[in-house]
């Protein structure tokens, strides 16, 4: 069976479609698990019909508010008993063969590598407006980013290529990741993190959700401008908040699985912690791009790097 987890907040607008999507799937055996995190629209009534249409596939999960979608879904990972995992967002559409294909990849992962072993599978996406009409073909080329970092921790350390309602997790990564702190970005990125330090993932170039670009998404597909462009002036402002956010991840990381970290991530987190705490902006430099701290494109790596020497100044 395939749980999906559905975190919701005042989505009345899409949320029909995108729980008829999951309804719709080719593989059968699909229970979709429901947190509402406080709506004030009708997103509660919506899936209290749904609950009494379907009791057998539709369950609702109660609780207070948590404040955000990251410490939703952290509850529904929690509360989930399902052998396989996946992440809804409330206003996509998903293509009905969706879990089937990843749950195909999943198996030969775990033919491979066990099914002990934590794994993650994931996809490319279709960006649309809110009315489902294309705005781009690949989510990844939109973005320029690279899938195959989801094998380079270095890399992925300093910039997500997963994005959630993608995601496909077997029991042995969510019962790793499901704790996720205050700290983490968000929680695609850790549970990312956590298949890339401690099992195997595998991305798949098939687009196999509608992703919706409207004016309340919470993370939509928008290009990353400021990481993207080196300034005119050594405004560093926006470079330093995202910085930030990763090291304050990154050390949450360490903490988290300190004594259980294999020795690689462990060296990497390190040298990351180098970068973060020299004084000496050759060295901060240096050591970034030595141990593979890159972002995409290419501008982002320079504007960072320019950041990284002047970071002294800043402060």
């Amino acid at each position: 069976m395939i749980q999906v987890l559905l975190a919701t907040f005042n989505g009345e607008r899409f949320l029909r479609e995108q729980i008829d999507s999951i309804l719709c799937q080719t593989y059968p055996a699909v229970q979709v698990l429901a947190s509402d995190d406080g709506s004030r629209d009708a997103t509660p009534e919506i899936l209290r019909e749904y609950a009494t249409r379907f009791p057998e596939t539709v369950q609702l999960l109660h609780g207070t508010p948590t404040g955000s979608a990251k410490s939703n879904f952290r509850r529904l990972m929690q509360a989930s008993t399902a052998p396989y995992i996946a992440f809804a967002d409330q206003d996509d559409v998903w293509l009905p063969q969706k879990l089937a294909t990843e749950l195909q990849a999943v198996h030969g992962l775990e033919q491979h590598h066990g099914a002990s072993m934590p794994l993650l599978v994931f996809s490319d996406l279709e960006v649309v407006t809110a009315e489902l009409r294309p705005m781009a073909s690949s989510l990844w080329q939109r973005q320029q980013l690279q899938p195959a970092n989801i094998h380079r921790f270095p890399r992925l350390l300093m910039q997500n290529v997963v994005t959630g309602c993608t995601m496909l997790a077997n029991r042995s990564l969510l019962e790793l990741a499901q704790d996720i702190p205050e700290e983490a970005a968000m929680h695609d990125w850790w549970i990312a993190l956590v298949a890339c330090a401690f099992g195997h993932a595998e991305y798949l170039e098939d687009k196999l959700v509608r992703y919706r670009q409207h004016s309340t998404n919470v993370l939509g597909a928008q290009t990353p401008v400021e990481l993207r462009k080196l300034p005119r002036l050594r405004d560093h402002t926006n470079r330093r908040a995202q910085w930030e956010q990763i090291i304050v991840q990154a050390r949450s990381f360490q903490r988290t699985y300190n004594t259980i970290l294999p020795a690689d991530a462990a060296a990497t987190l390190l040298d990351l912690e180098r970068v973060e705490t020299s004084t000496s902006p050759f060295d901060r430099v240096w050591t970034m791009l030595r141990r593979g701290f890159l972002l995409t494109p290419l501008r982002a790596t320079l504007a960072l790097v320019w950041y990284l020497w002047d970071r002294q100044a800043s402060f």
